[in-house]
């Protein structure tokens, strides 16, 4: 029985891959960096550190890798600010789960400040019971820990817990929490290695019926 509900937010509630892709091309092509699209498909799945850190074993000389995170961090605080659009059907679900009184949770590998910026942006602070970030835990995804720490702040055992993600590493995350895990990605289909961790794929939030629960 599901009580409690958990969004992944790059991607499943904001859409916000192009936004990354540009801030990091922007600051990391500053330290003289090539920054190509293959290599950008690599750090999608990357936290903030992570992916500073991959950047500069590919820069000629030595740069800050605190620096370079907040230079995209605000980059991609401005953009979104700028033009916060929100992936289809993610605003009605939400209101909707909402209004059945089910808490509801978000558990990001987005910094503190970029999530803030999405949930003022598009006026959803309220809707959240419990909101974890990649500063609120040691290890982000694929590893449970912040999934686990979702359903401990939400009151709500992990196996009540139902999530919306759109990463191999966000449904390996919540999968290892013991979590039922639903799959959203308009651009890309669930690789073969989630298969069996997930309750089901969709292409859209819209998609989405509590009829198989």
């Amino acid at each position: 029985m599901i009580k409690a509900v958990i969004f992944d937010m790059d991607g499943v509630i904001v859409d916000s891959e192009q936004i990354w892709d540009e801030a990091e091309k922007t600051v990391f092509s500053s330290y003289g960096i090539s920054v190509t699209e293959a290599d950008q498909l690599l750090t999608r799945n990357m936290n903030m550190r992570q992916v500073s850190e991959y950047w500069s074993l590919k820069a000629q000389s030595l740069f800050s890798l605190e620096v370079s995170e907040q230079s995209v961090i605000q980059r991609v605080c401005h953009l979104i600010q700028q033009t916060p659009v929100a992936m289809q059907g993610a605003l009605n679900l939400l209101k909707q789960i909402h209004t059945m009184n089910f808490p509801i949770g978000l558990a990001t590998n987005a910094p503190r400040p970029v999530c803030h910026t999405v949930l003022q942006c598009l006026q959803i602070e309220t809707f959240f019971s419990s909101v974890q970030t990649a500063d609120d835990v040691e290890k982000t995804k694929p590893h449970p820990e912040i999934y686990l720490k979702s359903a401990d702040n939400l009151k709500v055992d992990p196996q009540h817990c139902l999530v919306f993600e759109d990463s191999p590493n966000g449904v390996k995350a919540a999968h290892a929490a013991g979590m039922q895990v639903i799959y959203v990605n308009p651009r890309r289909i669930a690789e073969t290695s989630i298969l069996s961790n997930i309750h089901s794929a969709l292409s859209s939030l819209e998609q989405f019926s509590w009829s198989k629960f």
